[in-house]
């Protein structure tokens, strides 16, 4: 629950922070590799805090609620790419991605190591 304005200002500034690092995350999601990508995540981060749990629980929340309304749906890659440029300690994790044999959509998800995945996967690659 939102008690002050000074929390508003936080959850705003916030939120605007992940709306300005979508157009590179973007760029590079949809134009590059996933590898060059997350690369260019980890680059962006040396200038981002590394946060607290609660700030980075903080930071995945607003991510989200960002992700969500982004043409085309929310995915997985994009918000693994969002928090690694946001958030220095998240640039430093492995970026994993996991297939299911069959190829068909939603076959597939990204996440940082520190993420509790309990889906299983017949391919997984680390980035």
């Amino acid at each position: 629950v939102i008690q002050t304005a000074a929390e508003i200002f936080k959850i705003v500034a916030l939120l605007a922070r992940v709306v300005a690092a979508l157009p590179a995350v973007e760029e590079s999601r949809r134009l590059t590799s996933p590898q060059r990508a997350a690369r260019a995540a980890r680059r962006r981060a040396l200038r981002a805090p590394t946060r607290s749990p609660d700030a980075l629980a903080r930071l995945c929340r607003a991510i989200a609620l960002v992700d969500r309304w982004m043409p085309g749906g929310a995915t997985c890659l994009r918000r693994s790419l969002l928090e690694m440029s946001l958030d220095a300690g998240a640039a430093s994790e492995r970026l994993l991605a996991g297939f299911k044999a069959g190829g068909r959509r939603a076959s597939g998800h990204a996440w940082l190591e520190s993420h509790a995945v309990t889906e299983r996967y017949d391919a997984v690659i680390s980035i």
